[in-house]
């Protein structure tokens, strides 16, 4: 694909989504911010999925803690009187990502002591258990009746639409960032072998631990800018299944390891969701969409949209193989003459 077209296509789309506040309906605009919410999450999903290989269901406890921290700080603060509700939210959302940053490195070290379906079952866990943990916590989390922020802190749509639009932007620059820096090298070969890794001289938690909390900053952020818009949040709302499903839904359904793959993801995942639910009328649940796209991505495009449109390389065979194929040639050529 010509590298001028590739820009002049990202440019234009960039354009057309920053314009949609001004000619879109709110309820389109309102799908198109929660877009930019689910795209945020996959695109740090794939720092762990496409860079290391690995499968991590718990991008929405990062979501979680930035959005209760973010509402038990708000409610500390405002009980401070005479504070400006500018720096109410900038105090809440500092204390949110420095909570998320230290929830990723707590829970680096045993997590990253699993491998494989082993990560994915542990990083499961975790959300189920912060989801329990706000439910006998009621005196903190509100429980299953959740927590309200005060009207003056809550922001239109049309700021957040762009927050939540830039923050997206950010995440897919930092990816395309790995695609081109040596750490994003270094991360493509601890996916390979670890133990090759190693023995090349790359710090293989050292790696991982910075992936883990790169991953976990812009996930934190959505968080922040999920409760200025909605003012409310419980268990349900910010540590759902879908937080948890949807990131890697979306990345699997774009292609992983791909750096449109997210976007590509977002917008045909909701503009089925979309579809379904406001114009076609059929009632099915969320959970229920998720399962149909993964069945159709294992059985049509396992790799992904982007990825299913690009020719998987030959692997070289092996130097024995190699070896064998070419005595075999030799002897042949003896018998022939």
């Amino acid at each position: 694909m010509n590298r001028k077209w590739q820009i002049g296509t990202g440019l234009a789309g960039t354009l057309l989504f920053a314009l949609a506040p001004l000619v879109l309906t709110r309820d389109l605009v309102t799908a198109l911010f929660f877009m930019f919410i689910f795209v945020t999450l996959a695109a740090n999903y794939d720092i762990l999925g496409g860079f290391l290989g690995y499968i991590n269901l718990g991008q929405g406890a990062f979501f979680g803690i930035a959005s209760y921290t973010t509402f038990v700080l708000i409610i500390k603060v405002t009980s401070l009187q005479g504070l400006d509700p500018y720096l109410i939210r900038l105090i809440a959302v500092i204390g949110a990502v420095a909570a998320t940053v230290l929830f990723a490195v707590i829970f680096s070290f045993p997590l990253f002591r699993l491998q494989g379906a082993y990560f994915a079952i542990g990083t499961f866990g975790l959300v189920m258990l912060l989801g329990q943990l706000t439910l006998n916590f009621p005196s903190i989390t509100g429980g299953a009746h959740g927590l309200y922020i005060p009207k003056e802190l809550y922001l239109p749509l049309r700021v957040v639409y762009y927050l939540g639009y830039a923050l997206m932007l950010c995440s897919l620059c930092i990816n395309g960032m790995l695609h081109r820096m040596k750490i994003g090298l270094a991360l493509k070969a601890i996916q390979e072998s670890e133990l090759s890794a190693a023995a090349a001289g790359i710090p293989i938690f050292r790696y991982k631990l910075f992936a883990f909390i790169l991953s976990s900053i812009p996930s934190g952020l959505a968080g922040c800018i999920f409760v200025f818009y909605t003012g409310y949040i419980d268990s349900d709302t910010v540590l759902g299944h879908d937080k948890t499903l949807l990131p890697v839904v979306i990345a699997m359904l774009g292609g992983s390891g791909r750096l449109l793959g997210p976007i590509v993801g977002g917008i045909i995942f909701r503009g089925i969701d979309v579809a379904l639910k406001n114009y076609l009328l059929l009632p099915i649940p969320a959970l229920g969409i998720y399962g149909l796209i993964l069945m159709a991505l294992g059985l049509f495009m396992p790799r992904g949209i982007l990825n299913a449109f690009q020719r998987k390389p030959l692997k070289r065979a092996s130097p024995l193989l190699e070896q064998e194929l070419g005595t075999a040639n030799l002897s042949s050529r003896d018998r022939d003459t």
